[in-house]
C-alpha cells in the first residue's frame, strides 16, 4: 500500500552511531561568532483573531464547487482549501494566499520514479501522490495544490496533506523539511530530531508542561537566511491515548488524526507563530541512560542527512543543493547532539530536564565568553 511504502521512507530515529557519540558536552564548547548568526524572519503577524487553530471535525464534509475558501497559516505560509484542514486557522483573509488547494480529478498512478513504480512522483516543480482508499494529489510550483478524495473522509485526507503534500510544498519552495518537533525556548528555537515512535511528540509535551512555545510536531521547516530559521508549523499535535492518560489531556483530545489509528489531534497550549532563530539541535536515540553528547561536525551532517523529511524526494526535487548548503550550516556553526534515552520506559520528562541543563549550560559558556 501507498501508506505503508511511505512510513517505509521515513528517515532517521536509529540508534546514534558510534561516530555520534564521540563529541563533547555542549558545555564544554564556546560558542563562535557563527553560531550566533540568524534573526527571525519577517513576516505578518496575524492578528488576535486570526489565531484559531483547532483540531478539525470529523463529520464536516469536503466543500461543493464554489464554496467558500478557509484560510490557514503553516511553515510561515497561507493556505486557501475549501475543506478543512489541521493547520492554524485564520479568521480573516487580509493578503493573497501562497498556496492555492481545490478539488479535482488527477491520474491515478503507480508513477515511475527512478526507474521504479511508486505512490508517488516528484519533480522540481511538480508533486504526484497517490494513496489507496484515502485521496490523490497533486502539487504545482509550491503554490497550487489539487487533490481528489477516493474513499477517504476529511480527516484521513488532511492527514496526508499535512505530512506529503506540505513537504512537497516545502522542497518547491526552497524550505527545508527535517524529521524534526520543535520549541521556542529564551535561547532560541530547539529541535529534537528522529524517525517515527522514538518520542518526539512526548518530549514536545513535556517540555510544553515546562511552559515553553511549540514551534512544530513531527516536521520542521528550516530557512538559512544570514542564520539558521525554524519556521512555525501550526498549533496541532499528535498524540496516542497512552500519551494522553499519562499528561491528563483525554478532556483536550479532537478527532483521530487517521480512521483506526488510536492518534489523535490536540491544540498546544502555547504556540509560537514567528519564525525562531535555531540555537541547536538534538537528535534523539536509544542508549544506556538519559544523556546529550555533542556531535562532531561531520557526524552532525551525518545525523541532519538520516532525519531530512521524506529525504527519498529530495533526489527528483533539485533541492539537494539547497539542502546540502543548510544541512552544512547548522552542523558546522550550531550544536548538534545525540539525546539518548532507554529503549524500555517513560523518560520524556527526564529529556526535558537534559535539555534545559544543556540550554542553561549553553548559556553560561556564551556569558563567559562575552564577559572575555
Amino acid at each position: 500500500m501507498a501508506e505503508a511504502g511511505l512510513e517505509r521512507e521515513r528517515q532517521g530515529g536509529a540508534e546514534p552511531s558510534a561516530g555520534e557519540r564521540e563529541g563533547a558536552p555542549l558545555a564544554r564548547k564556546k560558542p563562535s561568532a557563527g553560531e550566533r548568526e540568524g534573526a527571525p524572519l519577517a513576516r505578518k503577524k496575524p492578528s488576535a483573531g486570526e489565531r484559531e487553530g483547532a483540531p478539525l471535525p470529523r463529520s464536516e464534509p469536503f466543500g461543493a464547487e464554489g464554496a467558500p475558501l478557509r484560510h490557514y497559516a503553516a511553515f510561515g505560509l497561507r493556505f486557501a482549501s475549501p475543506f478543512p484542514l489541521p493547520l492554524q486557522q485564520l479568521a480573516c483573509a487580509d493578503a493573497v494566499p501562497d498556496v492555492v488547494v481545490r478539488l479535482g480529478e488527477l491520474q491515478s498512478g503507480p508513477f515511475i520514479q527512478g526507474g521504479r513504480k511508486r505512490p508517488w512522483r516528484i519533480t522540481p516543480t511538480e508533486f504526484w501522490l497517490a494513496v489507496k482508499g484515502i485521496a490523490r494529489y497533486h502539487v504545482a510550483e509550491g503554490r497550487r495544490l489539487v487533490v481528489q478524495p477516493i474513499g477517504g473522509g476529511v480527516v484521513d485526507v488532511g492527514a496526508f496533506f499535512v505530512s506529503s503534500e506540505c513537504a512537497a510544498v516545502l522542497m518547491q519552495r526552497g524550505i527545508v523539511a527535517l524529521h524534526a518537533s520543535a520549541v521556542a525556548t529564551d535561547a532560541g528555537a530547539v529541535l529534537f530530531m528522529g524517525g517515527s515512535g522514538i518520542g518526539k511528540s512526548s518530549l514536545l509535551t513535556a517540555l510544553l508542561q515546562r511552559g515553553h512555545a511549540m514551534l512544530a510536531d513531527d516536521v520542521t521547516g528550516v530557512v538559512v537566511r544570514g542564520g539558521a530559521v525554524a519556521l512555525p508549523a501550526f498549533p496541532n499535535l499528535r498524540l496516542w491515548t497512552n500519551m494522553l492518560d499519562d499528561l491528563g489531556w483525554r478532556a483536550r483530545a479532537g478527532d483521530r488524526v487517521r480512521a483506526g489509528v488510536d492518534k489523535y489531534w490536540v491544540t498546544a497550549p502555547r504556540f509560537q507563530p514567528e519564525p525562531v532563530a535555531i540555537r541547536c539541535c538534538f537528535a534523539l536515540g536509544i542508549g544506556e541512560r538519559v544523556a546529550a553528547t555533542r556531535l562532531s561536525p561531520q557526524a552532525a551532517l551525518a545525523s541532519l542527512g538520516r532525519n531530512t523529511y521524506r529525504k527519498r524526494f529530495l533526489a527528483g526535487s533539485g533541492m539537494e543543493a539547497t539542502h546540502f548548503r543548510a544541512m552544512t550550516h547548522i552542523a558546522h556553526r550550531l550544536p548538534v547532539l545525540a539525546l539518548t534515552r532507554p529503549a524500555a520506559g517513560n523518560h520524556a520528562h527526564a529529556l526535558a530536564e537534559q535539555v534545559e541543563a544543556c540550554l542553561a549550560e549553553d548559556q553560561r559558556c556564551r556569558g563567559d565568553s562575552a564577559a572575555k
